[in-house]
């Protein structure tokens, strides 16, 4: 990327959540945590100078297919970057100690996450919607599973999952080809690790029809979320599905921003998004409203869910969200820590980084027919389930409602 004057580099691994035993939930996301602690050239006083030093952002993060090490930095601090991220992810030396000071940290984190009304309500749906597959479980673990986490758990997590072979390096920037292929080779060369990696779930999540209620006294607002099931990841229906996000819920010219916001102000917040994986899907609405406004809103909701299944989409909405979703495609490839990231997810999904003339291209091929047929075909009623945070005293819809309404 010749004309900007910075870079991003991350290292990717190949396990998540998902591939984690079931009694050691969070393993993925503590090991995260513990590798900035201490590595065998550096302490971890000497990590954050390094940070500090590049002068731009450093960070990572664990999904529940991958986990990914970054950092963005100016062109000239290349070198310095790939030199601390490789010795942060591949050359652990933490300790008990470590161990123990950031388990503290990560029960703080859950804490958190539990006080968060939306992270809250967005992990009880999910959890309920695929409840007997491990793509339900939350990232972070829950507090018995990380308590049982141990020092010996984390080596061994780390030697099966960070082998060269299960690592993608990605890059994207002012940087020279030549230069990086080989710094990449030589962090490398000793470290041709053979450990089988873990091995991610490789049956279909089922998704389940399932209502779920978190009554939480003091809070101004009801949280809500809805959902139902939607194409994987690889799924050759996915850009129907990423256009039918943008007509339901993405922006503020789509449906239920209109109806449920602008014509009869009953939430402040409202949007929906496309989740998807490797084995399965789903598509979330989220909203925050006054427990008044709760029954009125899923009726708003399911009113537009219904409207969207029969009616189908209109000439001009599919051409709005063919406008919305390519012109986010195009802005996205004039930041450096986005190209990394996404050439990143395509090597891990797909084995290879599609050119984005070939991604706009399939955006543009679906028709209205292709939408038309997505949405029959997700809203069945089957499994469209819902989730609730708030000082609500009972769901003012049923399972039974839910389905009918569809």
């Amino acid at each position: 990327m010749g004309d900007v004057r910075s870079l991003a580099v991350g290292f990717f691994v190949r396990a998540g959540s998902s591939a984690e035993p079931e009694r050691r939930r969070g393993l993925s996301h503590f090991l995260e945590h513990v590798l900035f602690k201490r590595t065998r050239r550096r302490s971890n006083a000497a990590i954050a100078r390094a940070i500090d030093r590049l002068g731009g952002d450093v960070d990572a993060f664990t999904t529940k297919e991958y986990t990914g090490f970054y950092a963005h930095t100016l062109d000239t601090r290349f070198g310095e970057a790939l030199d601390l991220l490789g010795d942060v992810v591949l050359a652990p030396a933490f300790g008990s100690a470590d161990v123990e000071t950031e388990k503290s940290v990560i029960l703080e984190e859950i804490g958190e996450a539990n006080d968060n009304p939306e992270d809250l309500v967005h992990e009880m749906f999910v959890r309920a919607f695929w409840r007997s597959h491990p793509l339900g479980a939350p990232v972070l673990g829950t507090e018995t599973t990380v308590r049982a986490i141990t020092l010996e758990d984390l080596y061994r997590w780390h030697r099966a999952a960070y082998a060269a072979p299960n690592l993608v390096v990605s890059v994207a920037g002012r940087v020279r080809p030549s230069e990086v292929a080989g710094a990449v080779e030589r962090l490398f060369r000793r470290r041709t690790g053979t450990a089988s990696p873990p091995r991610p779930p490789e049956r279909r999540p089922r998704s389940h029809q399932h209502l779920a209620l978190a009554a939480r006294r003091g809070l101004e607002q009801a949280h809500v979320c809805l959902g139902f099931e939607a194409p994987s990841q690889a799924s050759g229906r996915r850009f129907a599905s990423q256009l039918l996000d943008v007509v339901l819920g993405g922006g503020m010219s789509s449906r239920l921003f209109q109806e449920v916001r602008e014509k009869r102000g009953l939430a402040y917040s409202v949007a929906s998004s496309w989740n998807a994986y490797r084995p399965g899907g789903y598509e979330a609405i989220y909203a925050a409203c006054a427990p008044k406004n709760l029954p009125r809103l899923l009726e708003v909701t399911l009113a537009e869910l219904t409207k969207l299944k029969h009616k189908g989409v209109r000439p001009a909405e599919l051409h709005r969200a063919k406008a919305i979703l390519t012109s986010g495609m195009l802005l996205a490839l004039e930041s450096t820590v986005s190209r990394m990231s996404s050439q990143a997810r395509q090597e891990l999904y797909f084995g290879r980084v599609a050119p984005p003339e070939e991604l706009l291209a399939r955006v543009e091929a679906v028709t209205a027919g292709d939408l038309n047929e997505e949405a029959a075909r997700v809203l069945d009623g089957r499994a469209l389930s819902l989730a609730v945070v708030g000082n609500v005293g009972r769901l003012p819809v049923s399972a039974s409602d839910l389905a009918a309404a569809l």
